[in-house]
């Protein structure tokens, strides 16, 4: 093939590429509970993406929950994934003499344009940490650490 055939099928194909669809994003999240000295329940926000994916992401829900306490650090901030490598945006430890609960919700929005820009951006997923925690509890179970996963568009 000569070379302006070769300029012509090159060409072509970057047209055929950039007419395609992006490639959807998985992103996985979960969290690492550890019980340390003094009752202190360390939470740790892992989230790991199969491709390069920036946004922002929002911490909520009710927090580290016993009777007569609320402990809690809601947070954001922007971030940057990279495909397949796990990084923690967030993490928050209190104290919990059981019984008790655990809420954190992480949700995965849009980037905005501008990061001290407090308009909602679109929601690209959320994952829901919810546990109880009995009375005598010493060990913290791993269902926290079960990923949840979900398809970034």
């Amino acid at each position: 093939m000569s070379r302006v055939g070769r300029a012509v099928a090159a060409a072509a194909l970057l047209l055929v590429l950039a007419g395609m669809p992006a490639r959807a994003t998985q992103i996985c999240g979960w969290i690492v509970e550890k019980i340390e000295a003094n009752e202190v329940h360390q939470l740790d926000l892992w989230l790991q993406a199969d491709g390069d994916l920036e946004f922002l992401y929002k911490i909520g829900g009710e927090g580290i929950l016993s009777e007569g306490s609320r402990m809690h650090s809601p947070g954001r901030g922007t971030f940057l994934l990279h495909p397949g490598k796990a990084d923690r945006p967030w993490g928050f430890g209190a104290t919990l003499s059981p019984p008790g609960t655990i809420d954190i919700i992480a949700d995965i929005r849009a980037k905005p344009a501008d990061i001290f820009d407090e308009t909602p951006t679109p929601l690209l997923a959320s994952f829901t940490f919810h546990r109880a925690v009995p009375a005598g509890e010493k060990r913290a179970p791993p269902v926290f650490a079960k990923k949840q996963c979900a398809t970034v568009k």
